[in-house]
């Protein structure tokens, strides 16, 4: 890890900027899953509405169902990386407020 070799005391103005960047570039590749995955149910939607019968009909109810899971790991995977960060964000720096 780059900052082992730091007492680890307390942040500078860089790194804490460097860590709320992080987090907001997660937040929007969750919310980047998010888009996609409601993108897919809708044209899931629309080959179930459009063609009643066949196999679009099968292709909608297998978009449904991708776009569902889809959705499930985004969530699973920001939520792990999240964990991860503050994982390492609290394992490397002490937050300690200057007297």
């Amino acid at each position: 890890m780059p900052y082992e070799k730091h007492s680890g005391e307390e942040l500078i103005l860089r790194d804490e900027l460097a860590i709320e960047r992080t987090k907001l570039a997660e937040e929007r590749t969750y919310l980047a899953y998010i888009r996609t995955g409601m993108s897919m149910i809708l044209g899931g939607f629309f080959f179930l509405g459009y063609f009643p019968e066949g196999p679009f009909h099968y292709i909608g109810y297998a978009t449904v169902a991708v776009s569902t899971l889809f959705i499930v790991y985004g969530f699973y995977n920001h939520r792990k990386s999240m964990e991860l960060i503050d994982k390492i964000t609290f394992g490397v720096f002490s937050f300690k407020k200057k007297p």
